[in-house]
């Protein structure tokens, strides 16, 4: 074929590419010298309902080694920093005491936050902490703070319900217990009656009837017309450029606190661990080490500095940031294997450029053919 009728070609896909490659990346706001961002890894640490805590809180499966909750603190540890432990004790009534205090036990001595995660069916009967009423819910809620109190000595402070199933209620209940901190609130969530019942998604930390609230954060990754397709925090879901966006717009925004969510069982899948997962985490903590200003709490140390600070005097303006399409595409193309969705996607884009090539070449091969 005539070169001098393919590189016009090429030239005005490249300039296609770029625009489009500008219009959904946008641009990286520089950082803002304000307050510090307190960016807190939060791990749901939980087998599932009818689970093994040692595949899925542990991490032992096929290929030797842990790749549980041992393997998060290992890589925290390696950066400087810790974690907070939501841990769901309920499952002693399955599993023994001493199996879940070992969890309890195995954390606190390596100087991680433990904290209460609440999916008490096994001892209550309960899916869901949403169904019980005021005094219910603070029954349960107690004997959970309690079971962790015995096993570390330390007061716990904060709570995750499981499926942030969470209301007002709960809020109450956890006032009159004397713990400070929710961490259930997710925009995101069907669950999440606190959401609903506050009545505007949220991002930024906020006090609710006496108790610091830290939604789990969410961030837009796309719009089609005015509809958001919107997205959790999570180290499973989230891609490094996605996590990197997110911090530096939070930065700019002099946002408090991002929560970064987590589960025990986040680095295996499938039954065999996920290597992938593991150095993507590894990295988004180099990545925070070399931010000026960010600085990586467990929720009792952001709690303290909360405690310590003078409240705003207005509420400030919500926080929600936005990474575009080409994060979201990009996010796809490497977890190309993990999914038909994300296969489907990667594949969409080159799919589509190869038929802008094709109807391109056509256009211009019948146009010379005409001039002939």
């Amino acid at each position: 074929m005539n070169r001098l009728l393919v590189m016009p070609v090429w030239r005005s896909l490249f300039k296609h590419c770029l625009m489009i490659g500008l219009l959904f990346a946008g641009t990286l706001p520089l950082l803002s010298e304000g307050k510090p961002l307190h960016v807190l890894i939060t791990v749901d640490t939980e087998s599932y309902t009818e689970g093994n805590p040692k595949q899925q809180i542990w991490g032992r499966v096929g290929g030797g080694g842990e790749h549980g909750i041992g393997k998060i603190m290992d890589i925290l540890e390696a950066h400087g920093v810790k974690g907070t432990f939501y841990i769901n004790v309920y499952e002693a009534e399955r599993h023994g005491e001493e199996t879940i205090a070992q969890v309890i036990k195995a954390v606190h001595k390596r100087g991680h936050d433990v904290q209460l995660h609440t999916h008490p069916h096994h001892k209550y009967g309960i899916h869901k902490l949403t169904r019980a009423d005021l005094a219910r819910q603070q029954e349960i809620l107690l004997w959970g703070k309690h079971f962790i109190e015995r096993h570390t000595g330390t007061a716990v402070i904060a709570h995750r319900a499981g499926a942030f199933a969470a209301n007002l209620d709960t809020i109450e209940a956890l006032r009159r217990i004397g713990v400070k901190v929710d961490a259930s609130l997710s925009s995101l969530s069907e669950e999440s009656h606190l959401a609903r019942e506050v009545g505007e998604a949220r991002n930024r930390p906020f006090v609710l009837n006496g108790i610091l609230e830290l939604p789990i954060t969410y961030y837009v990754q796309g719009r089609v017309a005015t509809y958001q397709f919107k997205r959790t925090l999570d180290i499973e879901s989230t891609s490094l450029r996605e996590f990197e966006d997110v911090i530096r717009q939070a930065q700019v925004a002099n946002v408090p606190a991002v929560n970064v969510l987590m589960h025990s069982f986040s680095f295996v899948r499938h039954g065999r661990p996920d290597i992938e997962l593991e150095e993507r985490f590894d990295r988004f903590l180099s990545f925070l080490g070399t931010q000026h200003g960010v600085v990586v709490s467990t929720t009792t140390q952001f709690y303290g500095h909360w405690s310590s600070r003078i409240a705003p005097s207005s509420e400030p303006e919500q926080f929600v940031p936005a990474t575009g399409w080409w994060l979201s595409y990009l996010r796809a193309v490497e977890e190309a294997d993990n999914g038909w969705k994300n296969a489907v996607v990667a594949v969409a884009l080159p799919a589509l450029m190869i038929l802008v090539i094709g109807v391109l070449l056509h256009r211009r091969y019948s146009k010379t053919t005409r001039n002939r």
